[in-house]
């Protein structure tokens, strides 16, 4: 409940701030979408047959700054993991709202093109109750960390990430999530 407080408290500070960045030439809003693939590595020695699957994102992002920003992102991200443990099959899908809040550095940056790389913490809150073992159950709120590489044609995004998780999101199976994600977005402005 504090790790959901304090996400909330976090991205209305970034969001009021923001907004009276709007103002400025050096802020830009838009739209993203694109495909994940997820993975949910664990140390558990008894599961087997361990494999990701894939999913999709969509959402909106704040970029602030010119050569140093800060960018926030709201994102409803999809993905899935497939394992064996015991004899059974087990296949949890996820369903999650993701708060990145990445700070990034313009490589490149011209009027038309600009190359990026960013990091930062990620929060994340499960919208489902995926499928585990009998009294193995996964977290609802997760926390990890972003690398993200960027480039910007004229308004268009692209974006190449990894999120890994820093907390178990099933601490019984000792599982953190890994999650690589390709989007395309539009700066709307």
């Amino acid at each position: 409940m504090k790790t959901t407080k304090l996400s909330l408290i976090v991205a209305l500070l970034g969001l009021s701030f923001f907004s009276a960045k709007a103002q400025n030439s050096d802020f830009n809003f838009g739209i993203k979408a694109g495909v994940n693939y997820g993975t949910l590595p664990s140390g558990l020695k008894d599961m087997s047959d361990k494999a990701g699957k894939a999913g999709f994102n969509i959402g909106v992002f704040a970029r602030a700054g010119k050569d140093l920003y800060v960018q926030p992102e709201v994102n409803f991200s999809t993905f899935g993991s497939k394992y064996t443990l015991g004899s059974k099959e087990y296949e949890p899908k996820f369903r999650q709202v993701n708060v990145p809040l990445m700070i990034g550095y313009k490589l490149i940056n011209t009027a038309n093109l600009n190359f990026r790389l960013s990091a930062g913490p990620d929060f994340s809150y499960n919208l489902n109750k995926p499928d585990a073992p009998q009294n193995f159950s996964y977290k609802r709120v997760n926390m990890g960390g972003v690398i993200n590489a960027g480039v910007d044609i004229g308004n268009i995004t692209i974006d190449a990430r990894y999120t890994h998780g820093f907390t178990k999101i099933n601490k019984g199976l000792d599982e953190k999530t890994g999650l690589f994600n390709l989007s395309v977005g539009f700066k709307i402005f």
